[in-house]
């Protein structure tokens, strides 16, 4: 039984939490919230931080087997600098491409591999799924790596969306410039670029996709330093999605403070009169497609991931898919191939059958 310390007791925080419990792990649950500590029913020590965080964190990663951060962006440095410091391996959902690339530089410097950052949903299982597919083909020309996490149906509010996970988070995703590999050479495009009309094969209705920044992570550069010509992440939405945002966005340049209203106001469960914007049957899905090409055999890999009673479709592809990971990492299942923890050490066959333990079929 590995002693696993998961900070951070949001939502997602709470799905991991389940996820590790279920894959048989002593917790140490740790949050500044008390309120969200005692939501948390049978699932181990908790720890109520007051105060610094700097100032306590070594103490409570101490001989920890794995340290997992559910934290907001700007807490998530200082937590894995101290295990780092202590050489305690260290996993989050990362998402913000500057404060990944300073964490993994920390571990470069301090000889620490046992680091992984980006390992949710996306990205992380997305990025394992094209290592999966690149593993398979023995070498790519091309990969698509795309989800979406979207109402189960298409909704009546213009941008055909349902709030479900930070809104803060998506507007970032949507203003920032992503990454591309492209013939070769990786360049910035603005988000919102690439819109393409999509198929899907487990999910009826029209669909786009369009670039949007983090999802690529690490990826991006992994490829191209194999000799990979094109690899793009895309934001899969309801048709029509996009050019709405984008105007909003682009031509109307509102501040972020308006873009959030609408969001909240327009597309989450419940409006700011405390009414449901939504019927109760409307759950959201979420889904992962990506399609590796190597001349001319194509793999392809469609995932689609729904509610359950206790968690959210992005709760549990995000919280269960971390999860799976730093199971395996605190078990002692996967070794660096390089100077911190990269997607393609994740071994896919134990991955798979740990995601497929916590409902999750890949």
């Amino acid at each position: 039984m590995s002693n696993v310390a998961i900070f951070g007791m949001g939502n997602m925080g709470r799905t991991i939490a389940q996820g590790m419990k279920s894959l048989g792990h002593r917790l140490t649950l740790v949050d500044t919230d008390i309120n969200a500590l005692n939501k948390i029913e049978e699932s181990g020590e908790k720890i109520c931080i007051t105060g610094d965080l700097a100032s306590q964190v070594h103490s409570i990663v101490q001989g920890r087997d794995i340290v997992i951060s559910s934290l907001p962006y700007h807490a998530t440095e200082t937590l894995a600098k101290a295990c780092i410091d202590m050489s305690v391996p260290y996993c989050d959902l990362g998402g913000r491409v500057d404060v990944s690339a300073n964490i993994n530089r920390f571990a470069e410097e301090n000889g620490f591999p046992f680091v992984f950052t980006d390992l949710g949903l996306a990205p992380g299982l997305v990025n394992i799924l094209a290592e999966w597919g690149y593993d398979s083909l023995g070498g790519a020309d091309s990969i698509k790596m795309m989800v979406g996490g979207l109402p189960d149906r298409a909704v009546k509010n213009p941008l055909k969306y349902m709030v479900t996970w930070s809104v803060d988070g998506l507007i970032n995703e949507y203003r920032d410039a992503c990454e591309v590999l492209t013939n070769g050479n990786i360049e910035l495009v603005p988000g919102m670029e690439g819109l393409e009309n999509v198929e899907l094969d487990k999910v009826t209705g029209g669909f786009e996709a369009f670039y949007t920044s983090g999802g690529a992570s690490h990826t991006i550069e992994t490829m191209k330093s194999r000799g990979v010509s094109n690899c793009s992440y895309k934001t899969l939405r309801y048709s029509g999605h996009r050019d709405i945002v984008r105007f909003l966005i682009r031509e109307c340049d509102l501040p972020d403070e308006c873009l959030k209203k609408i969001f909240m106001n327009g597309c989450s469960v419940i409006n700011a009169n405390n009414s449901f914007r939504f019927s109760r049957r409307i759950k959201d899905i979420v889904i992962v497609k990506c399609q590796v090409k190597n001349g001319s055999t194509s793999w392809d890999k469609e995932i689609l991931i729904k509610s359950d009673d206790m968690f959210s479709a992005m709760q549990r592809a995000t919280g269960y898919s971390i999860a799976a990971a730093a199971d395996l990492i605190a078990r002692g299942d996967v070794t660096p191939s390089g100077k911190h923890l990269k997607y393609a050490d994740i071994p896919f066959e134990s991955f798979k059958r740990v995601l497929t333990y916590l409902g999750i079929e890949v």
